[in-house]
Formats: C-alpha cells, structure tokens, sequence
C-alpha cells in the first residue's frame, strides 16, 4: 500500500510577515549604506578631514602672504632691513660702539 505523502503547502503571506521580511531585508543594505566604504559614516570622516586641509591651506597661505609683503617691505625701505639687522643680529656700522644691558 502507498503512502500520499502530504505536499507543503505554504502560508498565505500576512501583513505582519510581509513587514517582518521586510525589515529583515532592509537592516542588511541600511548597515552597508551606512558603515561600508562609501557609507555615511565614512563620508563624514572625509569631509571633516577636507575641511581641515583647507582650513590649513588657507592658513599657509596667509603666512606665505605676510612673509611675501615683509620680504618687499625689507626690499623697498633700507631702513627696515637696517633694523631688522641691528635688532637680531646685533650688528652695527663702523666706528659704532655697541652697548649691552643685562637686565
């Protein structure tokens, strides 16, 4: 005598189950959106350190700015690189006596 064996027959797909599957898919590609690679998380970190380089550069730039206007400044007035040279150096023109205070 044969067995029938019974065929499976799958449950209609309530709204709960459909929510269900559908939170279950969707935790996978959120976290992947969110830390992969090219994820959110990562984006952030970039643009943080985007914003510091150019905050950098353009505090470079303001040095090299006033480094390029000093440099003129002892180009164009003798007088100012001749006290720029007393004042760090210590120099003096001939026949003068430098005199030092300790304080």
């Amino acid at each position: 005598m044969k067995r029938f064996r019974r065929r499976f027959k799958p449950k209609p797909l309530t709204t709960r189950r459909k929510v269900t599957l559908a939170v279950l898919a969707a935790i996978p590609v959120l976290a992947i959106f969110a830390f992969g690679n090219r994820g959110l998380i990562s984006r952030m970190r970039l643009e943080m350190k985007h914003d510091a380089a150019v905050e950098q550069l353009y505090a470079e730039r303001r040095t090299g700015d006033s480094l390029r206007a000093e440099i003129a400044r002892f180009r164009r007035d003798p007088a100012t690189l001749e006290r720029l040279a007393r004042e760090r150096f210590g120099m003096a023109r001939p026949g003068e006596t430098i005199y030092r205070v300790d304080e």
